[in-house]
């Protein structure tokens, strides 16, 4: 059965272009997604990133909706963020990003939202199991009805004129000389962010910002340092004062300094953090900074400096819009903010309720010449961590009993252990942590580690690397 093979996560549906994920696959899913919500508002956001397989997805997509009696909101290719800022600003209750985020070019996905946030896992199990047993035959459309159904906006303009309302604009255009290079690897941020920059006086040099002739991508899609030697070299060498690049949605952000260093996913959200709370510390309002399990400790440090809350949250972005969601519910009495150190966007609900790549380089930008400091400067003033990891292959059928086994391991050997769904994690408060993290998408155990020692995240990572393979061997 078509879809059999396509990886259902927390964030939505992967799979293989083409293969697993193709035009009827994607008809399909938006078919089963229809018929889930049959008593909502019948109106749908669909969008997607630059890759040449998401234009027969995208049809895909559009026919399945339309089939099920949606009106569609067509934004063409744009950034995840902007999209899921469009539904929010229009009220729109459902939307279907077709983008495949980080992941290398041959894998394409569809994000799912519901009216808060992404679809949970049990509509995800009812739309896979709908793929294999539905009977799909009477779900037709036209280009009549394609037409009276579908209608195409472009919301960057929109989204650019809201987020300059929540950074000083005026002061930043009035003092701003900064020259920047960035690398949009061809992805959807390169229809806004350059705008962004430019509008907020910077020099731009845009980089890798358009597929090959033979529809490649210029670079490897995730944002990592072994990814990014093209930006590290421009900036290095042209003297620029900072870099930024994106995946080929551009919800997450990499930052290089003006040294040519490409600094960890965690500094980004650090560095608004820090600023965010030293430039508020004398409003009414505490600060609640939500993050996830992988996330750094320097958020602890930071924040009990202002006397602010952490709350930490499983792995997975659904899970940190749904506590914020849950906190503003509870009464806007808090500064409400946070993110996935892991991947440098940042979360604020007052203006995005989802990891925006985009928004964290204007605020970097906003801070740089708010401090008047280099981007080398304001990192060195951030609490200092080293971390290590490790990765172990798993079946991942065995994952629960493997993860109670490994618990029960480490309670034995004395440590507190806390359990957040499958996740593992123990460590001591601000000094050190390590992360038993089975993949939501590969048949692995992650094991991460921080420390501010770099020798004990070492030592803490290869002991329970070695514990993990011990349990796992003893279930065998």
């Amino acid at each position: 059965m078509e879809g059999s093979s396509l990886i259902f996560t927390f964030s939505g549906i992967r799979g293989l272009s083409g293969k697993d994920l193709n035009f009827e696959v994607a008809n399909k899913i938006a078919i089963s997604f229809g018929k889930i919500f049959d008593s909502v508002n019948r109106e749908v956001i669909v969008g997607r990133d630059t890759r040449p397989s998401g234009k027969s997805i995208e049809k895909g997509i559009v026919e399945g909706l339309v089939a099920t009696d949606f009106k569609v909101i067509n934004v063409g290719i744009c950034p995840t963020p902007i999209i899921i800022h469009t539904k929010n600003q229009l009220k729109v209750p459902l939307g279907i990003i077709i983008t495949g985020s980080h992941n290398s070019p041959e894998w394409n996905g569809l994000k799912l939202l519901s009216p808060i946030s992404y679809l949970h896992n049990r509509d995800l199990e009812e739309i896979s199991l709908s793929l294999k047993s539905a009977n799909f035959r009477n779900y037709h459309t036209n280009k009549k009805a394609i037409k009276k159904n579908v209608r195409f906006i472009n919301p960057i303009p929109n989204y650019i004129k809201a987020l300059y309302n929540h950074i000083n604009i005026k002061k930043i255009k009035k003092e701003n000389n900064l020259r920047v290079v960035l690398d949009t690897g061809a992805g959807a941020g390169k229809y806004a962010t350059h705008q962004i920059l430019a509008g907020l006086g910077c020099e731009v040099k845009v980089i890798n910002n358009d597929l090959l002739v033979n529809d490649t991508f210029p670079r490897e899609i995730e944002p990592i340092s072994k990814n990014l030697k093209d930006i590290i070299m421009e900036v290095w060498q042209g003297k620029f004062d900072v870099g930024f690049a994106h995946d080929s949605d551009a919800d997450r952000l990499a930052i290089i300094g003006e040294n040519g260093v490409c600094y960890p996913e965690d500094i980004g959200l650090a560095l608004i953090t820090e600023h965010l709370m030293k430039n508020n510390i004398n409003e009414a309002k505490e600060f609640i900074f939500v993050t996830n399990l992988a996330s750094s400790l320097m958020f602890e440090v930071i924040a009990e400096k202002y006397n602010a809350q952490v709350i930490r949250t499983q792995i997975g972005e659904v899970f940190l819009v749904e506590k914020m969601h849950k906190l503003l519910n509870d009464g806007p009495k808090s500064l409400i903010f946070g993110g996935e150190g892991s991947c440098g966007g940042v979360m604020f609900p007052d203006f995005n309720n989802t990891r925006d790549g985009l928004f964290a380089a204007a605020k970097i930008i906003e801070i740089m010449l708010d401090t008047e400091e280099s981007i080398s400067n304001l990192v060195a003033q951030l609490p200092k961590f080293f971390s290590h990891r490790r990765k172990i292959s798993i079946n991942p059928k065995d994952v629960k009993v493997i993860i109670a086994g490994i618990k029960q391991e480490l309670i034995n050997e004395g440590e507190e252990v806390s359990q957040y769904g499958n996740d593992l994690r123990f460590g001591k408060e601000k000094d050190w942590f390590v992360l038993i993290h089975p993949s939501n998408t590969e048949p692995i155990i992650r094991v991460i580690c921080e420390s501010k020692v770099d020798t004990f995240a070492r030592i803490f990572c290869e002991t329970t690397t070695e514990l993990i393979k011990i349990v796992i061997g003893n279930q065998s």
